[in-house]
């Protein structure tokens, strides 16, 4: 017969939600976010950046990669 440990984790931690706390952060989410509401529009069929011409199809991937690199700065400034 074999014996059995029980163990209990009392955990009395609340859960937290980092905010950004740098500028970088700031500016990295919201290009992030037009990167995805801008992808969801062309996919709809509504060009939101038609004043660049025909590299407007590739500014969901060059916001969201701008962005990327602001959050990554954001993180290495703390």
């Amino acid at each position: 017969m074999k014996k059995i440990k029980k163990v209990e984790i009392n955990n009395n931690e609340e859960m937290t939600v980092d905010l950004p706390t740098s500028v970088f952060d700031y500016i990295g989410i919201l290009l992030i976010g037009f990167a995805v509401v801008d992808f969801a529009a062309s996919r709809a069929g509504m060009n939101l950046t038609s004043f660049i011409g025909p590299l407007s199809q590739f500014t969901p991937l060059a916001a969201g990669l701008i962005g990327g690199i602001f959050l990554n700065l954001g993180n290495k400034s703390e």
